[in-house]
């Protein structure tokens, strides 16, 4: 439900301040509302003024009854949410928490993030689990959550190691240049933006689906390679970036990595930022260049070129490393 954020402890920390405000105005006001009013009865009887008290009079009973109802009513919403709805996020809302209570949500949402962690061995969830442990107050307990931290560190550490290991004697990937050159000249039909995707990825058991589902947002669209890049990005299987990042768009190939091999997937941006529109399979060095092999859309054929051959507008951003489902 949406009211599922009332859970979180930012947001119960403000509303107990809400609630806190509201506790003193329903006290306050209607102790104002009485006193001035008989401060005035007093004032218009020491004056013994008959048309003013008989206006206070009138009045009287309006006042007395918005005090009431003031004082009243947040407790009665209180109560009847409560009795109404006594499994919903409503009443959690409702509730002036104690300092207690509030440390717990931390504590809870701190376990969702280790735990996280834990389970993806990714950066970007371990930096999120540090930086949230630093809520919780109780020594101990923080100090357990930053056990399970380190040791999550330390895997991906040595995921990361294991990986740079394997980058520096690995030759490539023969089955995923194979497979691509046996389109090579072929009309790739109406499947052409998922050529790399669905003719060569998919079928050997790599992972070809990108953050979010199939796809990831550029440029307000919905583009496969953009996503696939995410993907790849995110578990760390970048092997080389474009020399100054996304942030220095380049019209030639310089300084193009030995670290990519071929069976590599090379992500192309057009200027200078990260919105991936194309994918290509590098195929190795020949004859002085680095060839690729992907597809063209306008004329529906897969080509074997020469990467500098490709675009001029649109140059490569990243070479990631394909991965097997379920490694």
């Amino acid at each position: 439900m949406i009211l599922g954020i009332c859970n979180s402890p930012q947001v119960a920390e403000v509303l107990n301040i809400v609630i806190r405000i509201i506790d003193i105005i329903k006290i306050v006001v209607p102790i104002i509302l009485l006193f001035s009013l008989m401060f005035k009865f007093i004032s218009a009887s020491t004056k013994n003024d008959q048309n003013a008290l008989a206006t206070l009079k009138k009045k009287a009973v309006p006042n007395i009854i918005s005090a009431v109802l003031i004082f009243v009513i947040p407790s009665l919403i209180g109560l009847i949410v409560e009795v109404s709805f006594p499994e919903s996020d409503y009443s959690v809302c409702l509730k002036d928490m104690t300092t207690e209570e509030i440390q717990q949500l931390y504590e809870t949402k701190a376990e969702q993030l280790v735990s996280k962690a834990e389970e993806t061995l990714n950066m970007s969830d371990y930096t999120n689990a540090m930086n949230y442990i630093e809520n919780i107050k109780n020594d101990s307990k923080r100090e357990l959550f930053e056990i399970r931290l380190r040791i999550v560190k330390q895997k991906i550490d040595d995921r990361i190691a294991s990986q740079l290991a394997e980058m520096q004697t690995y030759e490539g990937n023969p089955e995923i240049v194979e497979l691509a050159k046996s389109y090579i000249k072929k009309d790739c039909g109406t499947d052409c933006s998922g050529f790399v995707k669905n003719k060569v990825l998919k079928p050997l058991g790599y992972l070809e689906d990108g953050v979010g589902g199939t796809s990831g947002y550029c440029d307000g669209k919905s583009r496969g390679s953009y996503g696939m890049y995410l993907k790849y990005k995110s578990m760390d299987r970048v092997v080389w970036t474009r020399p100054g990042g996304a942030t220095t768009p380049s019209n030639s190939i310089t300084n193009f990595p030995e670290d990519c091999a071929p069976g590599d997937l090379i992500f192309y941006s057009y200027g200078a930022n990260d919105c991936v529109k194309h994918v290509a399979i590098y195929a190795g060095y020949e004859n002085g260049a680095h060839m690729i092999i992907d597809s063209n859309q306008q004329d529906h054929i897969v080509r074997y070129r020469a990467i500098d051959k490709v675009y001029t507008t649109a140059m490569p951003l990243a070479c990631t490393r394909p991965m097997k489902v379920g490694e």
